[in-house]
């Protein structure tokens, strides 16, 4: 809470330097408590806590600063000697108290029965690796095993695209297959060679339009040749799918639950919003020859998840509706991503395929309405998977906080000053100091000026 949501609700109702502070204290949690650490930046995060609790006593009472807050100074080096705080929580060590609370049925030998537990599971244990068809006690089936291999979960009905749609989830899914992608190289290439003086836009407009079709007559023209290697999945891939697919209201991958917006809508949790990192092409104009390619980041919301039908196999893919990059995302001076669900683009573009959806979640800007603040989230890791660099590209990318404002005093509109307190100045009474008379001083002056 204190990490993501916090800085979320005071953006509204605390001073604007007051704000900063406390959200570079969030953030300062928040990358301490990062399962990767980038050790070369753990110098400047010390720098920078040292300048918040300074703010913070700008800002706040004495009575608010206990040890606990000056603790914080020593996290750092903390992080340095002993590695992520994560490994050092205590969260494991209390789940397991309570595993070993349940071995014990003689409250009177506490210590005899949680022993004698542990060593028959432990024999037990070691008994099922030399029998088949046993499950292990100690390591539990993973529960979310679907989340991570695809399934839908509620609103299984059938029913039938337009041919619009149809189009738009066949070129989408086929720009995305490893074995379709020689193909498109091929079919830009002939495009290329026969209109040598239009632009990439161009090109590319007359390859989204013509290579649904061309790929079917070649893929088909290629199966008449005895020698050919198309394999049954790249024939049914090319021949396209039915227009009639499965259609659900939720669907678990990706270790996530995604549903549909109308869902959401309905229920008190969050499990429509996706983002997607993918390749676009940005022009300065129309008649731009040299276009520039990068990955760009996608935010929007599910409206639609059906599995399209190729008779052997099935694909599934989300219909979402996307906020327009151009004006409706953008990025505040402390690091929130924003995005308002009232500028739409990309209508032409709307599905993705599950697989590659991540899910965020989206929080009303208190500031303004029309916004939304994307917050991230990770992914449930299987426990069964050996896999641990799998096990570190599932967690969520924040990196180290750097807000950077102007600190002149001057352009200050609040000034800052503690008044909590009307003791005065304490004088030692055992320390004297000897002042001239007034009076002396009068007379000096007044005998100058008789002269």
């Amino acid at each position: 809470m204190m990490e993501h949501l916090l800085p979320i609700g005071i953006r509204s109702i605390l001073p604007k330097k007051v704000r900063w502070t406390i959200t570079k204290l969030c953030y300062f949690f928040r990358a301490i408590c990062s399962k990767v650490i980038d050790t070369g930046k753990l110098q400047a995060l010390e720098r920078e806590i040292i300048v918040t609790l300074c703010e913070l006593e700008m800002y706040f009472p004495p009575s608010f600063f206990d040890i606990m807050v000056h603790v914080t100074i020593h996290l750092v080096k903390e992080t340095q000697y002993c590695g992520p705080a994560y490994m050092r929580w205590m969260y494991p060590m209390e789940r397991y108290m309570k595993i070993l609370k349940g071995y014990v049925k003689n409250r009177s030998r506490p210590e005899g029965c949680i022993v004698e537990r542990y060593i028959l599971e432990e024999a037990i244990e070691f008994c099922i690796d030399y029998l088949s068809n046993v499950e292990s006690i100690g390591l539990p089936n993973f529960r979310h095993l679907a989340r991570t291999t695809g399934e839908g979960i509620s609103g299984n009905t059938i029913v039938t695209i337009s041919r619009k749609d149809w189009e738009q989830a066949q070129l989408y899914i086929l720009h995305n297959d490893d074995e379709v992608e020689p193909y498109v190289e091929r079919h830009k290439d002939m495009i290329t060679k026969l209109n040598p003086t239009r632009t990439d836009q161009w090109i590319c407009r007359e390859h989204n339009a013509t290579f649904i079709q061309w790929l079917k007559s070649h893929i088909f023209a290629e199966l008449n040749v005895k020698s050919s290697l198309i394999s049954d999945r790249l024939r049914w891939l090319a021949n396209g799918p039915n227009f009639q697919v499965f259609s659900y209201t939720g669907y678990m991958i990706n270790g996530c639950t995604f549903y549909t917006k109308d869902r959401d809508d309905q229920s008190t949790m969050q499990n429509s919003g996706v983002t997607l990192v993918a390749e676009s092409m940005h022009i300065s104009c129309a008649k731009d020859r040299s276009p520039i390619y990068e990955n760009m980041s996608y935010f929007g919301v599910i409206e639609h998840i059906c599995e399209l039908d190729y008779t052997i196999f099935r694909v599934p893919i989300f219909g979402c509706k996307w906020v327009d990059n151009n004006n409706g995302v953008r990025q505040d001076e402390t690091g929130f991503m924003q995005v308002n669900f009232n500028k739409v683009g990309y209508k032409d573009e709307p599905f993705i395929l599950a697989s590659q959806a991540q899910q965020i979640f989206y929080v009303t800007d208190p500031v303004d309405v029309n916004w939304s603040i994307v917050l991230l989230t990770n992914k449930i890791n299987d426990p069964s998977n050996d896999d641990i660099e799998d096990e570190y590209t599932n967690i969520e990318d924040d990196p180290l906080y750097q807000i950077s404002y102007d600190d002149d005093p001057i352009t200050d509109d609040i000034l800052y000053r503690r008044e909590d307190h009307n003791e005065g100045i304490w004088i030692n009474p055992s320390f004297y100091v000897h002042k001239k008379p007034k009076s002396l001083n009068f007379i000096s002056k007044k005998k100058r000026l008789d002269l």
